[in-house]
C-alpha cells in the first residue's frame, strides 16, 4: 500500500511557537526598539505589563524590561524546536487553512483515481 503524506498549514495563531516564541519576541523587540530610540524608561510593553503584575508581585517595568531581554534566546530556541524536522507550513488567514485541507483531499481524491485507472488499463493491456 501507497502512503503519501501531505502536510496543511496551520493557522499560525494556533501554534505553540507563536504563543511561546514569536509573540514575545515581538513584544520585546518593540521594547528594545522603542527604548533605542528614546529616553530611558520608556518601555511600553514592560510598563503594561507592570501595570498588571505590578500591584501583584511588586515588578517595575526595568526589571521586566530585564527578563524580557534576558529570556529572548530562549524564545528563539522554542521556534526552533518547535519548527525543527517535517513542521507544518504556516498560514496566517485562519480560513485558508480549510481550504487548503480540502484542496490536499480533493487532490489525494484525483490521485487515488488516476491509480485505479492505471491498474486498469494494465490489466486490460495485459490480455
Amino acid at each position: 500500500m501507497d502512503f503519501t503524506k501531505t502536510i496543511a498549514p496551520i493557522f499560525i495563531g494556533k501554534t505553540r511557537s507563536f504563543w511561546l516564541g514569536i509573540f514575545p519576541a515581538v513584544l520585546t523587540l518593540i521594547d528594545v526598539i522603542v527604548r533605542a530610540f528614546t529616553e530611558a524608561g520608556q518601555e511600553p510593553v514592560a510598563a503594561a505589563i507592570s501595570a498588571v503584575l505590578g500591584h501583584i508581585f511588586g515588578w517595575t517595568p526595568d526589571q521586566i524590561h530585564s527578563a524580557m531581554v534576558a529570556l529572548a534566546p530562549i524564545y528563539a530556541l522554542i521556534v526552533a524546536q518547535q519548527r525543527a524536522g517535517l513542521a507544518r507550513p504556516y498560514t496566517i488567514n485562519p480560513s485558508k487553512e480549510a481550504q487548503v485541507v480540502q484542496v490536499i483531499e480533493d487532490g489525494r481524491a484525483a490521485f487515488n483515481a488516476g491509480k485505479q485507472i492505471g491498474e486498469a488499463i494494465k490489466r486490460a493491456g495485459g490480455r
